[in-house]
């Protein structure tokens, strides 16, 4: 009892970092570009009751459909009405049920394994902090893990195409892990030695093909019911496919080879903290090498381990090939890692309470610095580029336009500061934040009568057109793109005569 009620208090404990790791303050950051497009995607759905599959730009459906349910929980009902938090609870939902995935191990792996694999997962800087953005990534993380867990743990392996069909709903880039998990598998067996036990291919595909076409074909419905809109649109299934042809990757993010390396692995220190995820990748490798030496690992748990380093290693092969890299990218390879390292707990013998000690103060230090770092990396440098993990970052001036823009309107009573103007055409995540406004125009190039608006906003430079007329404010709108909003100068003057609140 004694035993039982200590793994207890542990996961508990294990499952309150996870939460407070990614729900404490959720709202604080500015919203993303990607979160902006996402919660317009999900804000169409929502106000229009229909869902189409945009095959050349953005993700699958799985996450607006997720944060379709939050708003009708919510009452969030249009587009102004939406809100940060609400939809952020969904990756933040997702990274919580990851880190307590490990939990369908036990049984199979043993409770310590599962229980460090589990604060590996709730620590990483890396998780935490794509756990409190709105992108598939989460998504996607989860049901990669769910996956795996199901074919290992459990007997009705074929329920695993499900979280395979999940998978595919959510992004086309399920593919490299399908590839990567074929290729780990498939190595494995050409590297195990023959012998009467084991098993020919052609007795695996007579043993098997039933089980494996029945978790095909439940991959394939599940895409379907969320690709077609509830099988209600079937030019969805078609597009889906196509999607792996027409994809238009957006120019500015391609990378060395070398990036998730030095991403995770390099220890740096920008903005006065130190960024690293150097220790789980050290347990991870000692918990290789023991499949290697120790005597006393189960045969399922050293199979588990070999196989999560080679998918980890194909993943990043596959991801270090292309050119086009963000950080979050590395969300399911890297939970690979977490799960991993959770297998360095082989390497206490039992009985041996001296090197238990000395191998907990070790993981508990690895740990400690995770968190470290994890609090760093939601808090005061959330959005500053000197964060590794905050890509291409809104910047914290956002947050204070619309009570500017409001203040502005409200200096000048008998007019109204709506049409507002936006000119450029790299501006997201402006309609995030305009979205309260009935009138906002948006254009790639500035219209002949742009210097009748009382407010233009300016990714481009206007100062030709607009000098005369307005008063530019600098602002800034991401870490790599200021803006300039110019303000008519009745408006202006008014602001300058108002009363101080």
């Amino acid at each position: 009892m004694m035993k039982r009620s200590v793994l207890i208090a542990c996961w508990v404990a294990v499952a309150f970092v996870a939460v407070f790791l990614r729900w404490n303050d959720l709202a604080a950051r500015p919203f993303h570009a990607d979160e902006a497009t996402g919660a317009r995607i999900t804000a169409h759905r929502v106000e229009s009751g229909n869902y189409v599959f945009d095959p050349k730009h953005y993700h699958g459906p799985t996450l607006s459909g997720a944060a379709m349910v939050v708003a009708r929980i919510t009452g969030m009902k249009s587009w102004a009405e939406f809100e940060k938090a609400p939809l952020r609870a969904v990756p933040a939902l997702a990274g919580c049920l990851l880190v307590l995935v490990p939990l369908l191990g036990r049984r199979r792996f043993g409770d310590a394994p599962m229980l460090i694999a589990a604060l590996a997962l709730a620590t990483s800087p890396l998780l935490v902090y794509y756990s409190r953005m709105f992108i598939h990534e989460m998504l996607l993380g989860l049901f990669g893990v769910l996956a795996l867990f199901q074919i290992a743990c459990t007997k009705r392996w074929w329920l695993a195409g499900i979280w395979v069909g999940l998978m595919f709903a959510t992004k086309a880039s399920f593919a490299f892990s399908i590839a990567s998990w074929g290729a780990a598998g498939g190595l494995l067996y050409l590297l195990s030695p023959r012998g009467p036990d084991k098993v020919m291919p052609a007795e695996l595909v007579r043993r098997y093909w039933r089980t494996a076409l029945l978790a095909a074909g439940l991959a394939v419905l599940t895409s379907l019911a969320f690709y077609t809109n509830g099988f209600t649109r079937w030019q969805g299934a078609v597009d889906a496919v196509k999607s792996y042809f027409i994809y238009d990757l957006v120019e500015g993010h391609d990378k060395p080879a070398a990036y998730f390396v030095d991403l995770l692995l390099w220890p740096r220190k920008l903005g006065g903290s130190w960024w690293f995820e150097t220790p789980v990748a050290l347990f991870a490798a000692a918990a290789l090498v023991l499949s290697f030496v120790s005597r006393s690992m189960e045969p399922a748990t050293r199979l588990a381990v070999r196989f999560l380093a080679l998918s980890a290693v194909f993943h990043l092969a596959i991801y270090s090939a292309i050119a086009y890299k963000t950080p979050w990218l590395m969300v399911l390879p890297w939970a690979h890692v977490c799960l991993l390292a959770g297998f360095v707990a082989t390497a206490v013998p039992r009985g041996n309470k001296v090197l238990a000690g000395v191998v907990g103060l070790v993981i508990s230090a690895g740990f400690a610095s995770q968190f470290l770092q994890s609090r760093q990396a939601t808090g005061r440098l959330a959005s500053d580029e000197r964060n590794p993990y905050a890509y291409v970052p809104t910047s914290d001036d956002i947050e204070s336009l619309v009570p500017w823009l409001d203040a502005l309107d409200e200096a000048l009573p008998e007019r109204s500061i709506e049409p507002l103007g936006v000119v450029g055409s790299d501006y997201w995540p402006l309609p995030w934040y305009l979205r309260g406004y009935g009138k906002v125009g948006y254009w790639p190039e500035a219209p002949d009568n742009i210097s009748r608006l009382p407010v233009v906003i300016a990714i481009d430079d206007l100062t030709v057109m607009l000098a005369g007329s307005h008063v530019p404010v600098p602002k800034g709108l991401r870490a790599d793109t200021p803006m300039t909003v110019w303000v008519r100068g009745d408006f202006w003057d008014a602001s300058l005569d108002a009363p101080p609140e």
